[in-house]
């Protein structure tokens, strides 16, 4: 006998979850921009930083505890696979199925978590520091720039399937479903014209968002419940 995934989950196990997957978000935010944050203190360039400026800013960062700080925040993005996993599972429960969309959330979330796993070329130039030659250094910061620019594109994915489920299912709220796409619609244009700085606005209003669910999931572990 097949195992019925739709119906309302009112179980401990499940609150646990619910629980689990806020604290996860709340920590792999942590993990994540503690690091951003001191780096960009480093003298971080803008996204279409010259040779020079690159360089200058990999010297700057090869100190150790810059090193540190690119290796807590690895911890970071695993952090995130785990919350785009666990969530794209509660949402799976409300969406029913077939459980499209929330699949395409979970996937594009494990895209992000995969940028950032991968895209490596600011730690392997700042291990040269200001050794690292100039072309060396504008093809290792371009490269970094244009990754970041592409998970934008990922962090939209997310943001339009899982606002799309929210907003036809309301569970959580309808406005927490168009702060997601507001955010996801925010950041497609901004690919286009990725060395503006348009992408900060939406790009800010996603990781406000999960941290606003990651807070609401910890004090209401039913949000997420269809039976609510």
């Amino acid at each position: 006998m097949g195992v019925d995934t739709n119906r309302p989950v009112t179980t401990e196990p499940y609150r646990i979850l619910v629980r689990a997957t806020g604290v996860i978000g709340i920590v792999f935010i942590v993990l994540l921009f503690g690091p951003i944050t001191a780096l960009s203190a480093a003298g971080e360039p803008p996204l279409d930083a010259t040779a020079s400026e690159a360089a200058k800013h990999f010297g700057n960062i090869e100190a150790t505890w810059a090193q540190l700080a690119l290796a807590t925040s690895t911890l970071g993005w695993i952090g995130s696979l785990w919350f785009f996993v666990a969530f794209g599972y509660l949402l799976r429960r409300v969406e029913g199925d077939p459980p499209w969309r929330s699949t395409i959330a979970t996937l594009s979330g494990a895209l992000l978590a995969a940028y950032g796993l991968v895209g490596v070329s600011v730690g392997a130039a700042s291990l040269h520091g200001d050794k690292v030659t100039l072309d060396v250094a504008d093809f290792a910061w371009a490269s970094a720039s244009v990754g970041f620019a592409n998970a934008w594109i990922a962090v939209a994915s997310f943001a339009l399937s899982a606002g799309w489920v929210i907003l036809s299912t309301r569970a959580p709220e309808r406005w927490m479903g168009w702060w997601l796409i507001v955010a996801g619609v925010g950041l497609v244009p901004a690919r286009f014209v990725w060395t503006i700085d348009l992408w900060i606005m939406p790009y800010l209003l996603f990781w406000a968002w999960t941290l606003v669910l990651s807070i609401r999931l910890i004090r209401r572990p039913n949000l997420l419940d269809p039976a609510e």
